[in-house]
């Protein structure tokens, strides 16, 4: 097993050095979440501690799922995919190490401005510790997502298009933005299967104390069940394209 991660570890070295540290990469990941700040936060009277699990929920929901469906793609429309079907690692390993490599870049790119505002406005934050578990599972969720689409894509708008399908009004229904309590009884049964209902629920209780941990718990313990049938479904796309 140890070996196997080992592997997979390394895949994700790869992604990060070629696709991640890209001068462009680097620097769209900065300015979205201040975009996406910006965007939850004016016009709405929230101060910063109101605004904070808005802000780390989109950021690490658009930054894993977005950077997942895209590298997998690219390798498969330069021919470079080929290369790492002939190494002796499986598809599962394939497709974690992908995961771990967005993983990565979701994490960073999410609490470097939350850490940022907390250090400059000071912020109420209850529990930092709990708001750092939230962002890491979030995190592998989100890129599991981005992973699962792409898996069969041979183009980054193959994978792109229905991932905006279904993380865009993912936003509007997740209570970001409004209670799950003010929707219709149909679309609060169809929040609570979604993903980022749990990152937004769980970012709260971290950073505002609203809910409770058992809770917490259950949200976390969500995520974490999205995160591994991602990956299993992923590689299972993954092993029916090569047939």
């Amino acid at each position: 097993m140890l070996k196997n991660l080992r592997k997979a570890v390394q895949i994700a070295w790869k992604d990060t050095r070629i696709y991640y540290f890209s001068t462009p990469t680097i620097t769209m990941g900065l300015l979205f979440p201040l975009l996406m700040f910006l965007t939850f936060w004016v016009g709405r009277g929230l101060s910063i501690s109101e605004a904070l699990p808005g802000l780390a929920a989109l950021t690490v929901f658009f930054s894993g799922s977005s950077i997942a469906v895209t590298t997998l793609a690219l390798e498969r429309t330069k021919g470079t995919f080929d290369t790492q079907l002939a190494m002796p690692v499986s598809l599962l390993i394939i497709a974690l190490g992908k995961i771990i490599a967005s993983f990565l870049y979701s994490f960073i790119i999410t609490i470097i401005p939350v850490l940022a505002l907390v250090f400059l406005s000071q912020p109420q934050v209850v529990n930092l510790a709990l708001f750092f578990v939230s962002v890491i599972f979030s995190a592998l969720a989100s890129a599991g997502l981005g992973m699962l689409l792409s898996a069969s894509a041979r183009h980054v708008h193959e994978a792109m298009t229905p991932l905006n399908l279904i993380r865009i009004p993912m936003m509007f229904i997740s209570g970001l933005f409004a209670p799950i309590t003010s929707l219709p009884g149909v679309l609060q049964g169809v929040a609570y299967i979604m993903p980022l209902t749990h990152t937004v629920n769980s970012l709260q209780y971290a950073i505002l104390g609203l809910g409770d941990i058992h809770t917490f718990l259950i949200n976390i313990g969500v995520l974490v069940v999205y995160a591994v049938i991602f990956l299993i479904v992923a590689t299972k796309r993954l092993e029916n394209t090569l047939k």
